[in-house]
């Protein structure tokens, strides 16, 4: 058996995950490395503020891949170690400069949010840890039901995030206005919610912002489960 399917706390899992990557002792399935980036390291983490109440923001996948993230730029894996410099990377000016200005933006204002939904720490949680150009979510669920990495990584990962807050951030259609139903009609966003352990009929709804008569941000929330949609980008609106 592989030794990944033995570990069964994250933070662990993510640190042998780093070193198999590391090691080149990653098997991918066949037709993976057209969906990822696999020279780049894996991200399934990372703390973007320190504090003794955290909330986990489930996001998607780390994006494109960048030069820093390298195999050649690692002397050795250290996951733990990597992790903790990523947040002053990605809240830098220089990534803003570098085309992650969207993502600098949803980072800051995930700190306002936690901060204003009683938090004092945010922990980026990645559903998909491995990086992509833009990720084709019909091909990535494809992989996930076939690819061992992913369906183990997302095993640890379904039971770290059972009784943790968590914080679900996703872009919708503009087409009709945001409700329970966009969450229904989304098998990604179904599949985030069974894996953050979010029971999609007792979320409630929060309007947030509205544009040409339709609700074009809103927040579905369950004690302290919560998926934030804003038409359009995967971003937060402003508190």
């Amino acid at each position: 058996m592989n030794k990944l399917n033995l570990i069964h706390d994250y933070y662990d899992y993510c640190d042998v995950l780093h070193q198999k990557w590391f090691d080149k002792t990653l098997q991918y399935e066949d037709n993976f490395e057209e969906i990822f980036q696999v020279d780049y390291s894996p991200e399934p983490y990372f703390v973007l503020k320190n504090g003794s109440n955290p909330l986990f923001m489930l996001l998607t996948n780390p994006g494109a891949g960048m030069d820093f993230q390298k195999q050649e730029n690692f002397e050795k894996s250290d996951y733990k170690a990597f992790a903790n410099i990523l947040a002053d990377i990605y809240t830098s000016e220089q990534f803003k400069k570098d085309g992650g200005a969207n993502a600098h933006r949803r980072l800051i204002k995930s700190i306002a949010w936690a901060d204003h939904l009683g938090y004092n720490s945010i922990v980026n949680i990645e559903t998909i840890p491995f990086h992509s150009h833009s990720l084709n979510k019909g091909k990535a669920l494809a992989m996930i039901n076939k690819s061992w990495v992913l369906t183990s990584y997302q095993e640890v990962l379904r039971k770290f995030l059972f009784d943790k807050p968590v914080l679900i951030v996703a872009a919708c259609g503009s087409k009709t206005s945001i409700s329970i139903e966009t969450i229904k009609n989304s098998t990604w966003l179904m599949y985030q919610a069974e894996l953050a352990n979010i029971n999609i009929e007792n979320l409630k709804f929060k309007e947030l912002t509205k544009k040409n008569g339709k609700v074009s941000s809103a927040m579905l929330y369950d004690n302290e489960k919560y998926i934030v949609l804003m038409m359009g980008s995967n971003n937060l609106p402003s508190i």
